[in-house]
């Protein structure tokens, strides 16, 4: 049996309510291409609080398998989620294709919230590293022309895709600056995630890179947002200094809700990799203060 919370993030060993797990559920085709999520239900009749949840992979892979302990997790607990792939590629540019699944997976989810038993008013979004970017730029810049003069690609492309809160993990908020940081360890271009992702250098089109940063559209039109920013302060992958922690002082100035959780001496991958319930893990640490926000804000 998995522990679960209360709404304050306390264990409750009463609630022991298994989860329902339905996979490979198809929300939407780009291009012809189906796009999958798999989704948790909590026990009981709902409706339910709903998380569309992006697992990271550096743009270059997007599994929803790497969030099933969240998504089990998370069901536990209340929550429903639905963690879902997003389009990637190794070789060609994709940006903004996973903003634009992000924001189409939202629609799938209010469009089908009485099928799903979830409650259309409260979806939020979770995102990590790459994942937690678009997740970004979803919740922040979902009504800019880039993400919403886009090709339908499911039958609720007209369903409003605002979300009550977003959560990111070692994401990546600012693409110069994560460009720059990886420059010192790719001296070549085809060793750059951002530069494939992006379709060139910043300085080929500093715009494009400016459009796909998250802490761009932070702006006072946008705070009634509530933000979890949770990162490793030895995060070597994605600098928390230049993305983490300038999005918190950025989302900060802007009259933001925030709830932070730096995790000491976290590197990267953990999320996925660490079961939230493992003792002394990052993501045992860090699962009490997202799950308390979640419950909070939902």
């Amino acid at each position: 049996m998995t522990a679960t919370f209360d709404a304050d993030g306390h264990r409750d060993r009463a609630s022991t309510s298994a989860a329902t797990i339905r996979h490979g559920i198809v929300y939407a085709t780009p291009d012809g291409k189906p796009l999958r999520g798999d989704f948790y239900a909590p026990a009981g009749p709902g409706p339910f609080p709903v998380v569309v949840a992006l697992p990271g992979g550096g743009w270059l892979v997007s599994d929803p398998g790497g969030l099933r302990h969240w998504g089990d997790f998370l069901a536990r607990n209340g929550l429903a989620t639905f963690a879902i792939q997003y389009r990637v590629s190794a070789t060609d540019k994709t940006f903004p294709d996973p903003v634009c699944d992000a924001l189409g997976a939202i629609q799938f989810v209010r469009g089908s919230a009485t099928e799903l038993g979830v409650d259309p008013q409260r979806i939020g979004l979770l995102g990590a590293s790459a994942g937690a970017h678009a997740a970004a730029l979803a919740a922040l810049a979902g009504d800019a022309p880039q993400f919403t003069n886009r090709t339908p690609a499911n039958a609720h492309a007209g369903v409003d895709a605002r979300v009550k809160l977003l959560a990111g993990v070692y994401g990546v908020y600012d693409m110069l600056a994560h460009w720059q940081h990886e420059i010192a360890d790719f001296p070549l271009t085809s060793g750059r995630r951002s530069e494939c992702f992006m379709g060139g250098p910043p300085f080929a089109d500093r715009q494009l890179y400016f459009d796909a940063s998250p802490i761009s559209h932070v702006r006072h039109v946008t705070n009634k947002l509530p933000v979890f920013v949770g990162y490793g302060t030895a995060d070597a992958v994605v600098d928390p200094r230049s993305q983490s922690e300038q999005f918190l002082r950025t989302l900060r100035q802007a009259g933001h809700v925030v709830r932070e959780c730096p995790v000491n001496g976290a590197g990267h991958f953990w999320f996925s990799e660490e079961h939230p319930e493992e003792p002394r893990s990052f993501a045992g640490f860090l699962a009490p203060h997202l799950l308390r926000f979640l419950k909070r804000h939902l």
